[in-house]
């Protein structure tokens, strides 16, 4: 099979279905098989360690973590490694795991784009002195083939390997407005057989990246004897009715201040801003909801409560009985921690930064927009006690939010009717 044919499996299936275990019994059943495993956190690959029967080594910093990984690779070693040290990805890497025969596991989606951090007079200077150009599949080119150690030594580095993008405005006559970081496509190519265990997976910036690049992919889910099978929808929606209804959405007076009014977004980041700046009194309103969120409606104690809102705002929002149970709105954090967590209040009004928006308006064909954000919500969501099958309260003050979550909910008990 050529490496433009090879199709990774998407295992694509709904909170606590399993995927991480069969993972593990993957490994297991297959001891002759050597295993690149990627997890989102430290605390993940542990799980793997211990949980295998094969020998599974996480890199130790051996003058750093990627000279260790680097020797793994050479030696052929099982290996279970973080998201944040594959990104460190380079040509030589790539060119020694072609030579290996791993089998490629990777626990949710990796960070495949970002914005590449360039002056504008630095991108003037790549340009006009011709060091770079735009192939027509918007991939940067270096090209001067002399040996160079300058400035631009990095941007030559990652050309090398396809790992940067250039994007210019439509009608304008800048070479690239906007330059990307693109996690190296040719990874994708390194191995025969690949998995990614995620949900949602049409509302993912990887799926989107995938498509763009012609990367090959198939979805497919586990039954209820957690056995791998093609993508049923019907499954799917049977699976998540046992999820729904665990929900409890509060509806109710102190969402009021998450109501949209004209051409506001309440509680995205912009408006935490603005009203830092100039009307701290809502920021302070929006902390004696969620206090009474969970003084007067669910009830709870300090260590059953769980919120979130951009960090830099924490200090306006955290209250009593509940300022121990904050979760970033997109961290990768291991869900030991909040498993018990049963009610729930989700402050934000997410939307992907300004540069990655740009970048995904520009390339991305049909990008679901509201599915992605729902990724985030859902993400956050299943760190708390539903993820072990057991009911939560949630607090959603933003209109927006609340509605993506709701509408999720109806689909399923709409179309989970025909089964």
């Amino acid at each position: 099979m050529s490496t433009e044919e090879r199709t990774i499996t998407i295992v694509d299936d709904i909170m606590g279905s399993g995927k991480s275990t069969w993972a593990i019994n993957y490994i297991n059943d297959n001891p002759d098989r050597k295993f690149l495993c990627i997890v989102p956190l430290l605390s993940e690959c542990e799980r793997f360690k211990d949980g295998t029967d094969i020998d599974i080594v996480d890199p130790e910093k051996w003058g750093s973590k990627w000279k260790h990984f680097r020797w793994l690779v050479e030696n052929e070693k099982n290996i279970v490694t973080t998201h944040s040290l594959i990104q460190k990805m380079d040509l030589d890497m790539l060119e020694l795991l072609k030579s290996k025969d791993y089998v490629l596991i990777i626990d949710e989606c990796l960070d495949v784009l970002d914005t590449y951090k360039i002056t504008k007079d630095d991108m003037k200077i790549i340009f006009e002195q011709k060091l770079v150009s735009l192939d027509d599949k918007g991939f940067l080119i270096w090209n001067d083939d002399k040996k160079y150690k300058g400035v631009f030594g990095d941007i030559k580095r990652l050309c090398s390997f396809k790992s940067l993008m250039g994007f210019k405005k439509e009608d304008s006559e800048e070479l690239a407005r906007i330059i990307m970081w693109n996690f190296p496509v040719d990874f994708f190519k390194c191995f025969e057989e690949s998995y990614i265990f995620t949900y949602l997976w049409e509302g993912s910036i990887q799926k989107s990246y995938f498509d763009i690049h012609g990367i090959h992919y198939e979805k497919y889910m586990l039954d209820y004897d957690r056995k791998l099978i093609k993508h049923n929808q019907e499954l799917e929606y049977e699976k998540r009715r046992k999820v729904v209804d665990l929900i409890n959405i509060y509806e109710g007076k102190f969402n009021k201040i998450g109501t949209k009014i004209g051409k506001t977004n309440p509680l995205s980041k912009s408006w935490y801003e603005d009203k830092r700046k100039n009307d701290k009194d809502a920021l302070e309103q929006l902390r004696l909801n969620t206090e009474n969120f969970f003084r007067s409606y669910t009830k709870t104690n300090s260590e059953d409560n769980m919120y979130t809102t951009f960090e830099p705002y924490c200090e306006y929002i955290k209250g009593k009985g509940y300022a121990k149970g904050f979760l970033p709105c997109v961290a990768k954090c291991a869900t030991e921690k909040y498993e018990n967590k049963k009610s729930l209040a989700y402050l934000v009004n997410y939307f992907l930064p300004v540069e990655i928006r740009e970048i995904v308006n520009q390339i991305f064909v049909d990008f679901d927009v509201d599915m992605c954000t729902l990724r985030y919500l859902l993400k956050w969501i299943e760190k708390s006690q539903i993820y072990n099958g057991k009911p939560i309260d949630i607090y959603i003050p933003s209109e927006r939010m609340r509605n993506l979550l709701i509408g999720w909910i109806k689909e399923c008990k709409i179309k989970g009717e025909l089964r």
